[in-house]
């Protein structure tokens, strides 16, 4: 499927806020989709810790045990500690966050032997303007949790699912139940007050439950506050 012609869905600052909390301090990785001027970004970030370096190519080993390997090039930004250095510095043992687009090398690996990891600004720069899902990894409570979150323009809803159309032409379907809380313009409601045509949302487990669904449009009644 083409990718959606219309505008990148945009939302307010309280629904930013509750997408935002998808990255924990203990987040493990995360696949995050955006869709600006045409083209479709898929960005892959890995949180751990060296296990073993070699020229431009090093391994991490995430908190749930998965290694990932990570492949620099001569354009890669590293720094350690907010110092920017070259691969040579890397050493196994340094925690270590990465970015990069699809299976491309790494364009950027932040390292620290100390201080509290401060690449949480650029991830989030990922979550605004032309966001369109994430799923996050994350360990929380001595569990692997899976979180997701998907933007887009309802197609379909009713009390049990709702069918969102992405801007990069992805269909998905979000399941709901009982326990999902829904906002409509800011307002709480209901499942009922969804509608095909509001620009949408949603935040909830890897498995498709949506634990919130934020959604904006016109609705008979039900106003923005």
């Amino acid at each position: 499927m083409s990718p959606a012609s219309s505008a990148p869905v945009a939302f307010d600052q309280k629904t930013n806020r509750f997408v935002f909390t998808l990255l924990r301090p203990n987040l493990i990785r995360a696949e995050i989709v955006t869709f600006s001027a045409g083209k479709v970004g898929d960005y892959r970030v890995d949180r751990g810790v060296v296990r073993t370096t070699s020229g431009r190519l090093l391994t991490l080993i995430e908190r749930d045990g998965t290694v990932v390997p990570v492949r620099l090039s001569p354009t890669t930004q590293i720094s350690v500690d907010d110092m920017r250095v070259t691969a040579r510095r890397v050493r196994p043992g340094m925690r270590a966050t990465v970015m990069r687009s699809g299976n491309a090398a790494a364009s950027w690996l932040y390292l620290t032997k100390r201080r509290p990891d401060k690449s949480e600004a650029q991830i989030r720069s990922l979550l605004s303007a032309g966001f369109v899902r994430a799923e996050v990894i994350s360990w929380a409570g001595g569990s692997v949790l899976d979180s997701r979150a998907d933007t887009g323009v309802i197609d379909s809803a009713d009390n049990t699912s709702l069918t969102l159309r992405e801007n990069d032409g992805t269909t998905v379907q979000v399941q709901i139940d009982s326990s999902t809380r829904v906002w409509v313009n800011n307002r709480a409601s209901g499942a009922a007050d969804l509608t095909a045509g509001m620009r949408t949302t949603t935040i909830g487990n890897g498995d498709g439950v949506a634990s919130q669904i934020w959604a904006y449009g016109k609705k008979l009644g039900i106003g923005k506050r």
